[in-house]
């Protein structure tokens, strides 16, 4: 007997749209349904309305840089570092898989600039400013609530959604001050990793060549140069 393919099956699905004749097919075939595949915990039918289960990326517990390290190339006291800062950061790395040497060095030079040696985690200013931006998807007042955010700031309402989703954590809608104080260096490794960051690294780019795609220009290249001197010394 000839049997219709997978790919056709799944068209009935697809191409469904509350028809008459769409709906009586559908009450037909459920009476050759058995009584397992009509049970409201079968898999199928999550899978159906919730989608497939997201995870969060995998991470180790891998310590790649220390709170020492990270202490001399903030040029600060170890004492000003929490501990959680030292496992978020950790696990960032983890995360956008920036193990290697040269990779640290230019991750932690230039979020050490942008965040002026880890001092700044969210935008001083108010975000104001970023209301009504069609481009970051903001509303009339979302400009403060997603204002920049991390140690490369994270800005607008879109790119803290697509955080979100990629980390299947809803809390990041909560906005600014979540991300600032939870992943300052997990929204910037995210950044890092949405543009190509690692394999700009890996085929040989400088300082500068970093620094235009970080910033756009050159502005702040002789810190971020000094902040990957330090890096050079502290990272091997």
């Amino acid at each position: 007997m000839t049997q219709i393919t997978v790919e056709e099956f799944v068209n009935f699905f697809k191409y469904f749209d509350n028809k008459p004749h769409q709906v009586e097919a559908a009450k037909e075939l459920y009476r050759y349904l058995d009584l397992i595949s009509k049970d409201p915990e079968s898999s199928w039918i999550k899978l159906y309305r919730n989608g497939p289960t997201e995870t969060v990326p995998a991470t180790t517990n891998t310590v790649h840089i220390t709170k020492q390290q990270l202490a001399a190339i903030w040029q600060c006291n170890e004492s000003l570092i929490t501990n959680p800062e030292i496992d978020e950061m950790n696990k960032c790395l983890d995360m956008y898989e920036i193990t290697t040497p040269p990779r640290i060095r230019h991750f932690l030079s230039q979020t050490a600039h942008e965040s002026g040696g880890g001092r700044y985690k969210k935008e001083l200013a108010s975000g104001e400013a970023y209301n009504n931006r069609s481009d970051l998807q903001n509303g009339p007042t979302d400009g403060p609530k997603y204002k920049g955010a991390g140690y490369i700031q994270l800005t607008g309402k879109y790119n803290y959604s697509r955080l979100s989703e990629y980390l299947n954590d809803a809390r990041v809608m909560e906005g600014v001050d979540y991300v600032a104080e939870n992943l300052p260096f997990t929204s910037a490794g995210y950044w890092w990793m949405d543009n190509k960051m690692n394999e700009l690294i890996d085929s040989g780019a400088d300082v500068l060549a970093v620094t235009r795609r970080v910033n756009g220009g050159t502005n702040g290249l002789e810190d971020r140069q000094h902040y990957y001197e330090i890096c050079l010394k502290e990272i091997n």
